[in-house]
């Protein structure tokens, strides 16, 4: 997947391109609504936290959480945001439809981007098959996307302060329903924890059980090499022996797709991803971002209507 510099980038251009063609969207257009749709089906890197850094076990936290990436809960929690922070203070259906239009763009993004996906949650629970395979995730074209996603970014950062000011509306009943929007968001993905091994959905049928895939095709994302002799990767807390095709390095993360043969994963293609990974350009989207979604007065507006909420 696409770091959040070139998800929030690339979004900004689009939005740029659609008002310079259409101008008269330029006063219907939230760009923070819009760029907070495109970080938001990435709640699911906080399995990174809980899994890397943590120690929480990786089936479970995965199955949980990757269905935060799908069409259906971020819809759900697009419509729990967009009742608390409309547009303009009253246009819910307009926050939650910039909204959905970031995230549907992240999830473009996001299939085109690797030549070896594993798989997807746009559609969950029906299909969890990636569409397509694009372009190298660590070849030229993905890093000159970066590059002009951060200029993107840049240029954004110049021009936050011409866009209208995120406003809350906390009434009991926007409040009721976020809450239970919220909450449905965060239940549903417990039901299905199993349906995903079942149908596996990320290889996680093969990670549990790999005899039964014995000389089929798998593919395994972002794993890391524990061991270079034999040449061992570990994926959701297993390990995998690679038949040795390449010199790696104890520490490297690897996307790999082989057939699985006799206890072994033989490579037909290999990814090594680069030494400074997504998620640290990640963190200074991070920081780029929250300068650009709130300012102070937002930040004394949100204040003011909770103290005044809890005044009634």
């Amino acid at each position: 997947m696409p770091d959040w510099v070139t998800h929030l980038g690339t979004t900004y251009i689009a939005a740029r391109t659609v008002v310079t063609v259409h101008p008269a969207l330029t006063n219907r257009l939230s760009v923070r609504h819009l760029l907070l749709g495109a970080i938001l089906p990435d709640v699911t890197r906080f399995t990174i936290i809980l899994v890397d850094i943590l120690d929480w076990p990786a089936i479970p936290v995965f199955t949980y959480f990757i269905p935060f990436h799908s069409l259906l809960i971020i819809s759900l929690l697009a419509g729990a945001i967009s009742l608390l922070c409309p547009v303009g203070g009253q246009a819910s259906g307009r926050a939650f439809g910039l909204m959905m239009a970031g995230a549907i763009f992240h999830f473009i993004l996001d299939e085109f981007d690797g030549l070896i996906g594993c798989g997807s949650t746009i559609f969950y629970p029906l299909s969890f098959s990636k569409l397509f395979n694009g372009w190298d995730d660590e070849g030229h074209f993905a890093t000159l996307l970066l590059l002009v996603s951060a200029l993107a970014l840049g240029v954004a950062l110049t021009h936050r302060r011409q866009w209208p000011r995120l406003t809350f509306c906390l009434t009991r009943w926007r409040l009721g329903g976020a809450v239970a929007l919220g909450l449905i968001a965060c239940l549903l993905p417990l039901f299905f924890q199993g349906w995903m091994i079942e149908r596996n959905a990320y290889y996680l049928g093969f990670v549990t059980d790999p005899a039964a895939y014995e000389g089929q095709s798998v593919e395994l994302c972002f794993s890391e090499v524990i061991s270079t002799s034999p040449l061992t990767i570990e994926e959701f807390d297993r390990p995998f022996v690679l038949e040795d095709t390449r010199s790696l390095n104890q520490g490297d993360w690897l996307s790999v797709r082989g057939v699985y043969r006799q206890g072994m994963i033989q490579p037909t293609a290999l990814v090594v991803h680069r030494s400074f990974s997504d998620l640290t350009v990640s963190l200074v989207a991070v920081v780029a971002f929250t300068f650009l979604l709130i300012d102070l007065e937002t930040i004394r507006r949100l204040a003011r209507a909770i103290r005044a909420k809890s005044g009634t």
